[in-house]
């Protein structure tokens, strides 16, 4: 027994190591922590030990079957990087380009135990459905946004799905907000108008896919309605104090009428700011709403891919999987081959969609109004 935990706390400092941000300076001092913690009389450091394949939630499950005893979350928030050693690799990883820093933060998290969803993101015409159950780690790395740095959480790899820490109450604070953090790390971010939500920010959003269906003002600030679900409005011009100005207005007409609303931003072609007239999103067996990214495109589904190796294979659906038949009676039992996944994220965004229009908080013509009137 204690031969069989010396061997499991040697796999996980070396899964430390490769994959956690441990010093290998650090390995002994680790490994004998954990003996200790562990009750193991006469620990054996073995330094050329290989993970292989391992996760750390499974090595966790092997301690805890070999130790019952242990505590696996304290062995794993021992394991874990400190919050200073994440913000510092982070901030050195951003300074050689946002795409590595980023790439570094969620792959890091993703290896931690329990923290962060793997699941792929899948959908179809910007359309995005990502699973995270209710994974949320409690801290985040600091991020630099808008001369302050907030707490940014990975919550999902599939579209770098996270929440950033909102300090902000004042509309125009939330806009300029927003607008800096796409300015400054691409991708988009949104926040619902009035309930002191967290942003949410993920790496693109169906907002920036959408067409116009008719320019509203072509002056310093083009306003356009967007051909969506919902009613929503995108800001964008090279002033970008006026844009700001003139989406606060939209936002304040809204409130005047209890209108809600979720603002959003994306740097996919500049910095463009939205007001998305949409409540909360009702939630089924599959679609999760609730958070300001769903009335953007990008919503929280149940994790489906243990469907994709029987859409794959078209083989017959089984009973452990029965509770998908919904789903898979969408798609059809056809052999989907490696296009099984885009059919899996088709089916989602398909019932996603009629939920996404009944969330909208009023009509098209209202929301051209709340342009007109402050004109």
């Amino acid at each position: 027994m204690k031969n069989d935990i010396n061997s499991i706390i040697n796999k996980l400092t070396a899964y430390a190591i490769d994959h956690l941000l441990l010093d290998p300076f650090d390995q002994t001092y680790a490994f004998n922590r954990l003996c200790t913690m562990c009750g193991v009389e006469t620990p054996k450091l073995d330094v050329d030990v290989d993970c292989g394949d391992a996760t750390l939630s499974g090595l966790l499950d092997e301690l805890k079957a070999a130790a019952p005893q242990i505590d696996k979350d304290a062995v794993a928030d021992f394991l874990f990087p400190m919050p200073r050693t994440v913000n510092y690799y982070l901030e050195d990883k951003l300074a050689r380009g946002i795409s590595k820093g980023f790439d570094f933060l969620f792959d890091t998290y993703a290896h931690g135990y329990n923290v962060v969803s793997t699941a792929p993101a899948i959908g179809k015409d910007g359309y995005m459905c990502y699973s995270a159950g209710d994974i949320n780690p409690a801290v985040g790395a600091a991020l630099a946004v808008g001369g302050e740095q907030l707490f940014y959480t990975p919550i999902a790899v599939g579209n770098h799905i996270a929440t950033l820490q909102n300090p902000d109450i004042l509309s125009d604070d939330i806009a300029r907000r927003l607008a800096a953090f796409v300015s400054r790390y691409g991708g988009a971010i949104a926040t619902r108008v009035g309930d002191g939500s967290d942003y949410m920010c993920c790496t693109a959003s169906a907002l920036s896919e959408a067409k116009t269906e008719k320019v509203l003002s072509d002056g310093a600030v083009k306003i356009e309605i967007l051909d969506y679900p919902v009613p929503a409005l995108s800001f964008s011009g090279i002033a970008r104090n006026s844009v700001v100005r003139e989406m606060c207005k939209v936002i304040k007409s809204a409130a005047e009428n209890n209108v809600p609303c979720v603002v959003a931003a994306d740097g996919k072609n500049g910095v463009t700011l939205y007001v998305v007239f949409a409540g909360e999103i009702k939630a089924d067996a599959f679609i999760y709403g609730g958070d300001a990214l769903g009335a953007c495109g990008v919503v929280r589904t149940k994790d489906c891919t243990p469907l994709l190796s029987v859409l794959e294979k078209g083989t017959a659906l089984s009973t452990d999987l029965i509770d998908y038949k919904p789903i898979y009676d969408k798609i059809g039992g056809v052999k989907h081959g490696k296009d099984a996944i885009n059919a899996l994220g088709g089916a989602l965004v398909d019932m996603y969609l009629p939920l996404l229009s009944a969330a909208a908080s009023t009509s098209k013509e209202q929301a051209v109004a709340f342009v007109a009137v402050d004109k």
